[in-house]
């Protein structure tokens, strides 16, 4: 039991981000050339619904690393819920209009 506790912390919220913030993909010139080929295949490929997963998927990961930044405090913690709930409201209404109400 205490094996599986162990492995259920790795997938807290914060180490997600701790980990893919100490990747620094940003600064990996092959990683931001990967993401370009990516973007220009799925473009050229007409391959929407992944390209709409991907963005979105960064979207999430990127507002996510917003709210958590501001902390935890309680005075600020409102302000941190409502930017969440705003950008992930946001980031679904893309998703949805890309996945379903867009007629190509």
């Amino acid at each position: 039991m205490e094996e599986a506790t162990d492995w259920a912390q790795a997938l807290q919220t914060q180490e997600i981000i701790r980990y893919i913030n100490d990747l620094d993909l940003l600064h990996n010139p092959w990683f931001i050339g990967g993401a370009v080929l990516f973007v220009l295949i799925s473009l050229f490929m007409k391959w929407k619904l992944l390209l709409t997963v991907a963005i979105s998927l960064v979207a999430l990961i990127t507002l996510t690393t917003l709210v958590s930044a501001q902390g935890t405090d309680v005075s600020k913690s409102s302000d941190g819920i409502f930017i969440f709930l705003g950008g992930g409201a946001a980031i679904m209404f893309f998703f949805i209009y890309m996945t379903f109400m867009r007629g190509d």
